[in-house]
């Protein structure tokens, strides 16, 4: 047998990838959902046998490239519901837990999320919401995987189909909405450089990245598909580029919306617009 808090200790400073800090998170992580390992075991520093620890060093080899921990453990957690994720879909972020926040004080009786992912805004959404219909598209067939696997596991019944937000052709009918959300893409090739390595190598760069020319496509078709099948008086509500956020405004604006709001997210930063048709 080994001695948990040594065995911890050496796995942590294994980590070159990232600072001390993080690595200790990261390694915790890990030991928690691999063994069961709580703060409490470290504390008491209990003993553990090598084939528990048997594929340990592997991981952190992964991690050492940067490779996301919630893919190497095919999990994160996000608006209080765990999702399964996978290289073919974005890893949820926390301030996106907003826009689901903000969808849910809307009340809407019918939901369309566009370019849904792991399925988390809009299974997030379904969740939240008593009596109401959510609807969800992407183009991706191996998101789409992800996303019914997330939809299944949380009985959510939310109706994911596949369609490309740029050459919409709704799958659900005549199906109008009271709100229409969506993530997209809104980070320009330009802003590469700023990006973290976990994220550049990793994530799929179809859910990530817009042509410097056309930074707000994504906004207008967006805004098009509002007009086309929105209820009167209803809602979209969008993540946007903090760095566009007047700019994103301008595209519901110009596109005949009757009131747009930006809103900042819990740090102060531009984080969504809301458009009323």
């Amino acid at each position: 047998m080994l001695d948990l808090k040594t065995e911890y200790k050496r796995c942590c400073e294994q980590v070159k990838a990232y600072e001390p800090s993080e690595a200790k998170e990261i390694v915790y992580m890990v030991f928690s959902e691999r063994l069961g390992v709580t703060k409490n075991d470290l504390i008491a520093s209990k003993s553990i046998s090598e084939e528990q620890l048997s594929g340990m060093d592997d991981i952190i080899k992964r991690v050492n490239t940067f490779e996301p921990i919630q893919y190497i453990l095919g999990k994160t957690w996000f608006y209080e519901h765990e999702f399964f994720v996978n290289e073919n879909v974005l890893i949820p972020r926390p301030e996106t837990e907003e826009l689901v926040q903000k969808a849910i004080s809307l009340s809407p009786k019918s939901v369309l999320d566009l370019g849904t992912g792991s399925g988390c805004i809009a299974i997030s959404t379904a969740l939240g919401l008593n009596h109401s219909k959510v609807f969800a598209i992407d183009i991706s067939e191996n998101a789409l995987d992800v996303a019914k696997k997330n939809n299944e596991n949380l009985k959510a019944n939310v109706n994911i189909q596949k369609a490309d937000i740029l050459n919409f052709e709704s799958p659900f009918g005549e199906q109008k909405f009271d709100l229409i959300l969506s993530n997209p893409p809104y980070v320009k090739e330009n802003e590469m450089p700023e990006m973290r390595s976990n994220v550049l190598n990793f994530e799929p760069h179809l859910a990530l990245f817009v042509s410097n020319d056309d930074p707000l496509i994504f906004y207008k078709k967006t805004a098009e598909i509002g007009q086309a099948f929105l209820e009167d008086k209803g809602y979209v509500l969008v993540e946007i580029n903090s760095y566009l956020g007047q700019e994103t405004c301008d595209v519901f604006t110009n596109a005949g919306y009757s009131k747009v709001e930006l809103i900042q997210d819990i740090f102060e930063k531009d984080r969504m617009v809301l458009a009323k048709k």
